[in-house]
């Protein structure tokens, strides 16, 4: 394996994390929508009632996009 291999897998490995704009904390899973706005999964349940209203979509309370939950 040459050194440019080795450098371009490590970087496949180190993932970076998120920050949560709930939380602040940094993770590496978040709900992201294309604006920028970041929601960890605890965050997510925590608030669900207000950002979802059938389970399968999420709105972003930034930008009112509607975003899936990846479940169909």
């Amino acid at each position: 394996m040459t050194e440019a291999q080795e450098k371009r897998k490590a970087k496949r490995r180190s993932k970076r994390g998120t920050v949560c704009h709930c939380c602040g904390k940094t993770l590496t899973f978040c709900w992201s929508c294309r604006c920028g706005f970041a929601i960890c999964q605890e965050c997510m349940y925590e608030n669900e009632w207000g950002m979802t209203c059938n389970g399968i979509t999420w709105q972003c309370p930034d930008c009112s996009a509607q975003n899936g939950f990846g479940n169909q």
